[in-house]
């Protein structure tokens, strides 16, 4: 596969990889271009190379891809401002945008990330015009970076919370070494308890109360679905970013998923990062699939 190192942003100084499409054939130049946005530290290979088999899987099938790595990650170098990490990602996401396009010639854009990778497309997408589509893929700070530590200390306790039950309730009620732990006193019941029973009373008590970030998160959502930005949300199975969007959307979570733009997946036996080959080879089957479905024509 034909593919080459791009330079852009201020003095060139983010590094991607351009994957281009097939240059035959109908598809070549009808698609939207699609950029790969760094998860946490991962450069721009992606978690166990996700990105990679990604970028080749659908360039080959018509979509130009740039995979690239933000500032101070991987090849790319620091920055010299005092640009907020947000705001920094943004504009560089949006460089990455306007680099593929004059690569590629695509004049509307896809960005996908996963994790921290998720949170810049979305953030990227709710700034940028540009964007016609968004693939979201356990994304648990869709709302971007706050200044209040005690905020997000909640809300990563509430969510932590609801891991320890999904956990306790699917593997250690139903295993035998978990109670020879609990007869022999090695597990804390009281505290196992009350994970427990938080999470079954759950739907017969007062809700979670919403983060002050929630209504400013469901005002984006509402305000790109009615751009015409196609969104596709992925989950890995048991991952906190169902939690994440049950809590700040509340009740209205129903009506995002009746929304005509928007798509969610839910990937079973999947892990956080889709680290067996299997749950990779499905993921990119999924997003082609979502890809050929709203793009093509």
């Amino acid at each position: 596969m034909n593919e080459s190192v791009l330079r852009f942003g201020d003095s060139g100084s983010l590094i991607g990889i351009y994957t281009p499409a097939p240059t035959s054939g109908t598809t070549s130049g009808s698609r939207p271009g699609i950029v790969l946005v760094n998860s946490g530290m991962v450069h721009r290979v992606g978690p166990n190379r996700l990105y990679v088999n990604i970028a080749r899987q659908l360039a080959a099938a018509g979509y130009p891809v740039l995979r690239f790595d933000l500032s101070a990650i991987g090849d790319s170098s620091p920055r010299s401002d005092s640009l907020s990490f947000e705001k920094s990602a943004i504009s560089e996401t949006s460089a990455a945008m306007a680099a593929l396009g004059v690569q590629s010639g695509a004049c509307g854009f896809i960005l996908c990330g996963i994790c921290s990778g998720a949170d810049i497309a979305f953030l990227t997408t709710r700034d940028n015009p540009a964007v016609v589509g968004a693939v979201l893929i356990n994304g648990r700070g869709l709302h971007g970076v706050t200044d209040d530590d005690a905020i997000e200390a909640s809300l990563n306790s509430t969510l932590s919370a609801g891991i320890s039950a999904r956990y306790l309730l699917k593997n250690a009620l139903f295993n035998p070494d978990s109670w020879r732990k609990l007869v022999g006193g090695r597990v804390n019941y009281l505290e196992l308890l009350s994970i427990v029973g938080r999470q079954l009373l759950r739907p017969f008590t007062s809700r979670d109360q919403a983060p002050e970030s929630a209504p400013e998160l469901r005002a984006a959502f509402h305000a790109i679905l009615d751009r015409g930005v196609k969104l596709l949300m992925v989950y890995s199975e048991g991952d906190p970013s169902t939690d994440y969007m049950k809590l700040m959307f509340g009740k209205e979570i129903k009506k995002l998923a009746a929304c005509q733009h928007f798509t969610e997946i839910h990937m079973p036996g999947a892990d956080h990062t889709f680290t067996p080959l299997h749950s990779r080879n499905e993921l990119i089957a999924a997003l082609r699939n979502w890809t050929d479905a709203h793009f093509t024509g």
